[in-house]
């Protein structure tokens, strides 16, 4: 009977708890979460976020979006709205030059604005303290620019596709040796040309604090855009783990033995000084 007993509770044990045995922590952040997605443009802007703007209470943490060269916002509509459905609100410049970071900083700044003006739907709604600066390509290296040019208004980095610097002007040009707030480097296994492991392996070693880095098989230099590829799910986990303080997003990169590092799809993974 005991033994039955004990199995009648393991079942029930199972049956309530979340099914993360059979969920990575990749996949969990690959899918929408949980808040509907708005979208708006404004002069400059096109604006993504949760539709229930503070439901809860929940104040969200701001994302400014750097695009690549001679791109726009709606080129990266499926980043842009998972990050929104996750919980952020996301600004994207759409300025198709980014690459100096004044574009990014400016978009954040809106966005911080509107926390204060009593005529927007995001007044009061934002965490004005939690600022995270993604971008692609040009905007990768404008994600970069916006951490060490704005004085402490950037909480964590993630350049995706960072260009090696042959293939950047003396006008964009970015030190990641300044970074004083946590990185993300992400690329493509194929992108040999303008975004090699050799180049990010580089820019990782020169980043003085907190850093991980990892190259997604089979992407190329512009699988961020459109649905967002394979990228969706750790690029999500950083931003939970780090804007949103999200204990399970953190496994992805830190602990023991983090979940990135023994994903078949990436290589080329490391990191270093995680909290």
């Amino acid at each position: 009977m005991r033994l039955l007993a004990a199995a009648v509770l393991l079942v029930q044990a199972v049956i309530a708890s979340p099914a993360r045995t059979a969920d990575t922590i990749e996949a969990h952040y690959r899918a929408a979460g949980p808040w509907a997605v708005a979208t708006a443009d404004v002069p400059g802007y096109r604006l993504s976020y949760p539709a229930d703007l503070g439901a809860g209470g929940f104040k969200h943490p701001i994302i400014t979006w750097g695009n690549g060269t001679n791109a726009v916002p709606t080129q990266y509509s499926g980043v842009l709205n998972q990050l929104a459905s996750w919980g952020f609100a996301v600004v994207a410049s759409t300025d198709t030059t980014t690459g100096t970071g004044s574009e990014m900083i400016a978009a954040a700044q809106y966005l911080i604005g509107r926390n204060t003006d009593t005529s927007s739907v995001f007044y009061g709604k934002l965490d004005v303290t939690k600022v995270g600066a993604v971008g692609h390509s040009q905007g990768a290296g404008g994600s970069v620019n916006t951490a060490t040019k704005s004085a402490g208004l950037i909480d964590t980095v993630v350049p995706i596709a960072l260009p090696a610097p042959i293939w950047v002007s003396s006008g964009d040009a970015f030190s990641v040796s300044r970074l004083t707030c946590p990185v993300l480097f992400l690329s493509g296994a194929k992108d040999v040309l303008i975004s090699p492991n050799s180049a990010i392996q580089a820019y990782y070693g020169e980043v003085p604090g907190a850093a991980a880095k990892a190259l997604l098989k089979g992407a190329g230099h512009n699988t961020i855009q459109g649905t967002g590829g394979g990228f969706l799910g750790y690029l999500t986990a950083w931003l939970m783990y780090q804007l949103q303080d999200d204990a399970y997003a953190r496994g992805a990169f830190a602990g023991a033995t983090p979940e990135i590092n023994t994903n078949a799809g990436w290589q080329n993974q490391v990191e270093k000084n995680l909290p």
